[in-house]
């Protein structure tokens, strides 16, 4: 997290605060099916409210992001989020990869939270990878 966060949302504050090196953040569609035992946060307000480039536009400026994982279907099939996220990533220097779509079931299982949307268009779940800030921060030799 950043030092001077704009996140309102006291739970999703508390894990952007605790998000570690490869731990990850799903940002999903209204339909994505959550596995059991991975923690929720319902956001949905109504059709497309937010929407995922709503929440990542926020988490962009937050978080410090390692990568960004779509379905390779995604630009096929959803060009809005496609754009959305090359939109918001690209200026932060934030790799973008497209993995198969059973590899993003697989990925939801260990996310440390699943941020659910209003998004109402398939394909629409984004991945965020928790980075290191060490070398911005001068910690690091």
């Amino acid at each position: 997290m950043r030092a001077n966060s704009t996140l309102f949302n006291q739970r999703l504050a508390a894990v952007v605060t605790g998000l570690r090196f490869d731990e990850l953040i799903v940002i999903a569609d209204a339909g994505l099916p959550v596995p059991a035992g991975v923690e929720t946060l319902d956001l949905a307000l109504t059709y497309g409210k937010p929407s995922v480039a709503e929440v990542l536009s926020v988490l962009v400026d937050e978080l410090v992001i390692n990568e960004v994982l779509v379905a390779e279907e995604t630009a096929r099939v959803n060009p809005t989020v496609t754009a959305a996220v090359e939109q918001l990533t690209e200026p932060a220097g934030i790799t973008v990869r497209a993995v198969p779509h059973d590899d993003i079931e697989v990925l939801i299982r260990r996310a440390k939270l699943i941020v659910q949307t209003g998004e109402t268009t398939p394909y629409g779940n984004v991945i965020l990878s928790g980075g290191l800030d060490f070398f911005e921060l001068g910690i690091a030799d």
